[in-house]
């Protein structure tokens, strides 16, 4: 009987399967990138000006 090569079969299926999940797991409602407030501005934009406070 060819045992090893059976678990690592089940294993390898097992490790796709979950990456599968945990990409499907992520929550679509968050953004997935945010400005960082300590950057520098761009150049060209009004520093005067401040955004708008966050959505919670």
């Amino acid at each position: 009987m060819a045992v090893r090569p059976l678990i690592i079969g089940i294993l390898f299926i097992g490790i796709l399967v979950a990456i599968i999940l945990s990409i499907g797991w992520i929550d679509k409602t968050q953004p997935v990138h945010q400005p960082d407030p300590l950057a520098p501005a761009a150049p060209g934009t009004n520093p005067t000006t401040t955004a708008p406070p966050p959505a919670q």
